[in-house]
């Protein structure tokens, strides 16, 4: 039987990034064709965040799907998937949802199996020097009016401030350029409501092959307004590769999707009411104004340090680590846009939740913090972020929490001196002693060397001492306020544009350093095996509870 594409209706695929890589091997061997009939696709599971423009309200969660080797895919419920990450090769048995409809058509899954977990990184070997070749089409889908963008203005901004950026972000271990750029406008028959067909049909017709370190890079005519601002599909590493499209010249929005590419979430805000953590709390999404993983806006600030640390590009010898087990420790930040000294501090929650401080002070990449430029009036001082999973994988956490009624008009966030700052729920105790241009002097303490217990052997780190809530669903305590939505009218860094792409998806592995060759085969094959094992359990407990929902 011949194959079926379904493709995904405009309204669930505004501003959101795909968070997959292309399939080996995958086939789909029928059609569907009524709602009695079942049907076996076996391809990766691709899952995506439909995000609302300025203003609208955002999704409840993200959308995904099974695509074959060809770009055909079938839309299956998210909750039926839960816990696997993207990218995973399924063999699933589904069929018709029966109250779906026919231009969004979702089909129920009612047999799961992990065929193989995700592909290892690949290794790069280009003589060229460069790590992450860049091919730019501009496209005109549905056969709208070309605008004036240029191919040239593409090339400057992709060989200039955006490659400028992730080099020196990485030290040189993440090199951008432009490898091929096609000078006539593309006309795909595919639209932004299909942007896998899109990519599929452009990369066809300017033989864009892809691979590692290849990114296939789409601008977008402005006259497409049905279009998002930008959508990108979500890596594994520096080295995967992957697609893209853009509305906008501004390098920022460039430079965050390559960070999509790169494997990189969102770089959001955690707001609680009256507290750095509690269980009465929003994630505002983008709202990490410092970093080119939040909103795009006219800075490219330095990458953050949780963010830095998921890409494995910051340095073990600027960094130092903490646990709920160490006693008290004094520690001097360095500011993190230099290149010395402790730039980074990382502590490690009794549920293994990595934290992060950090130094910003107005200087080289962050140096607009001390001009006009800095129209958000972003503070100088010491960062509080939680590493997170997909679609945020970095939270910057509020020092200076307003009431819930004030959120929306705070975005000062530094930690204030001499205050002490409890981080996940008390397992450590934070004081910023001073702040001067040469670093943070900051005094950290455990909570079993705060309270003078030890932890008895057997017993777990958390037991030292009672744990008040994180806040949110990763507590498990309270309930969460409603997600925060995008910049509202009138505050977007960004003029007459909507909020770019995002990507959640299951939780995935820390990524390691590109350069990074310790690690065992060995261990690689326990921890697949360890994944597969996980994620079909995963898989038969959702298919368990999926069978009592009410049809």
């Amino acid at each position: 039987m011949p194959s079926v594409r379904f493709a995904l209706a405009p309204a669930l695929l505004r501003s959101l990034a795909v968070g997959s890589a292309l399939i080996a091997g995958a086939v789909l061997p029928g059609a569907v064709a009524s709602a009695d009939q079942a049907t076996t696709v076996v391809g990766q599971l691709v899952q995506a965040w439909p995000e609302a423009g300025t203003g609208a309200r955002e999704a409840d969660g993200p959308i995904s799907w099974v695509q074959n080797a060809e770009g055909d895919a079938v839309r299956i419920p998210t909750e039926d998937v839960e816990g696997i990450p993207a990218g995973t090769t399924l063999q699933v048995t589904v069929s018709p949802e029966g109250d779906g409809n026919a231009e969004d058509p979702l089909f129920d899954v009612h047999e799961a199996q992990v065929v193989a977990a995700t592909a290892a990184d690949p290794v790069l070997r280009d003589p060229s020097g460069l790590t992450n070749h860049v091919t730019v089409v501009r496209v005109t889908p549905g056969a709208v009016a070309p605008d004036g963008v240029t191919v040239q203005q593409l090339v400057d901004v992709v060989d200039g401030p955006v490659a400028d950026f992730w080099s020196e972000q990485s030290d040189g271990a993440i090199s951008v350029g432009v490898g091929t750029t096609v000078r006539d406008w593309v006309s795909p028959a595919a639209g932004c409501a299909d942007p896998t067909a899109m990519w599929n049909e452009v990369a066809a017709d300017v033989g864009f092959v892809p691979g590692p370190g290849q990114h296939l890079m789409l601008y977008v005519s402005k006259a497409a307004v049905n279009c998002s601002y930008a959508l990108a599909e979500v890596g594994s590493s520096p080295t995967t590769g992957g697609r893209m499209y853009v509305r906008d010249t501004l390098s920022s929005v460039i430079a965050h999707e390559l960070g999509h590419n790169f494997g990189l979430g969102h770089s959001s805000a955690r707001q609680c009411d009256s507290a750095v953590e509690s269980a009465s709390c929003r994630t505002a999404a983008y709202h990490d104004y410092y970093d080119v993983m939040g909103v795009s806006w006219a800075q490219l600030g330095s990458l953050n340090a949780a963010q830095a640390a998921r890409l494995g590009v910051l340095p073990a010898a600027e960094q130092q680590s903490l646990s709920v087990q160490d006693g008290p420790v004094g520690v001097t930040l360095a500011p993190v846009s230099g290149r010395t000294g402790t730039r980074a501090l990382r502590l490690t929650d009794a549920d293994g939740v990595d934290y992060w401080l950090e130094y910003r002070t107005a200087t080289g990449r962050d140096a607009w913090l001390g001009t006009a430029a800095n129209r958000y009036r972003l503070q100088t001082g010491v960062l509080l972020r939680r590493a997170d999973a997909l679609p945020d994988t970095s939270v910057l956490l509020d020092g200076t929490p307003a009431a819930a009624a004030a959120w929306d008009a705070d975005l000062q966030s530094a930690l204030p001196a001499g205050t002490a700052i409890p981080v996940s729920g008390g397992d450590f105790t934070v004081v910023v002693e001073s702040v001067t241009d040469a670093g943070a002097v900051l005094t950290v303490t455990p909570t079993a060397q705060a309270t003078g217990a030890s932890p008895a052997v057997g017993d777990s780190p958390a037991a030292a001492a009672p744990r008040a809530p994180r806040g949110g669903v990763m507590s498990g305590t309270g309930t969460a306020a409603p997600e925060a939505a995008a910049p509202r009218a009138g505050s977007s860094p960004v003029s007459g544009a909507r909020a770019h792409a995002g990507a959640p998806a299951p939780a995935t592995p820390v990524l390691e350093s590109v350069s990074d060759t310790s690690t065992s085969v060995g261990f690689l094959a326990a921890a697949a095996v360890a994944l597969l094992a996980a994620a079909s359990t995963l898989v038969a407990r959702r298919l368990r509870l999926s069978a009592l929902r009410a049809r």
